[in-house]
């Protein structure tokens, strides 16, 4: 069953039903933020408009307004294929994914959401820590997000951009950060960028 990613409003979590969490959110802002705050109790990143403090990713919007949309606890996305996204050895030709999961093989790692207008798509992860292999599990879950993405809106593709990673304890080049990105641009053709703050208008 093909799988729309800019569904909306959501069925998995309260939140979002009400529209305080908005699934599908229209920014014009000029700077705004997406905190990941409440994904212990498995709710979806949303956007702030106030309470910098609470940011967690700062997008700079100086040319156009543009969307957000979020995946993870959001969009239920189930494997399909026989793709082992823990095997780096995979062939993305394995991958496939529905949203019922018929086959018992769980969900796919989500990535937290994405930012679009006409001209690109940006997917974005959020770290709050500093684990092992968190850069790995992000890689990972950009992964398995954009190899959907790509397999449900093949019409919208060329409109993707290189994913960002923001983790604002990190403050220096991760030591695993080249293999993982050429592991990411081998499966999905586009590598990732370590950020703090993303600018807008540099897609414009």
């Amino acid at each position: 069953m093909a799988i729309n990613f800019f569904s909306s409003v959501c069925d998995n979590c309260n939140e979002c039903k009400s529209d305080i969490v908005p699934c599908l959110y229209d920014i014009s802002a000029t700077q705004f933020g997406v905190s990941d705050a409440n994904s212990n109790i498995r709710n979806p990143a949303k956007v702030l408009i106030d309470s910098q403090v609470d940011w967690d990713v700062t997008f700079e919007n100086n040319v156009n307004g543009v969307q957000y949309k979020a995946v993870d606890y959001c969009i239920d996305i189930y494997r399909t294929g026989t793709y082992n996204v823990k095997d780096d050895n995979s062939d993305p030709v394995d991958f496939s994914s529905d949203r019922i999961d018929n086959l018992n093989l769980g969900l796919i790692k989500r990535c937290e959401g994405l930012i679009k207008n006409e001209k690109f798509i940006l997917f974005f992860e959020i770290k709050k820590g500093l684990y092992k292999n968190w850069l790995k599990d992000a890689r990972r879950k950009f992964e398995e997000t954009i190899l959907s993405f790509k397999e449900h809106h093949p019409d919208l593709e060329s409109l993707l951009i290189e994913p960002i990673i923001v983790n604002k304890l990190f403050h220096r080049v991760h030591q695993n950060e080249m293999m993982q990105k050429r592991i990411l641009k081998d499966k999905i053709g586009l590598d990732f960028r370590v950020v703090k703050t993303f600018s807008i208008s540099d897609y414009e």
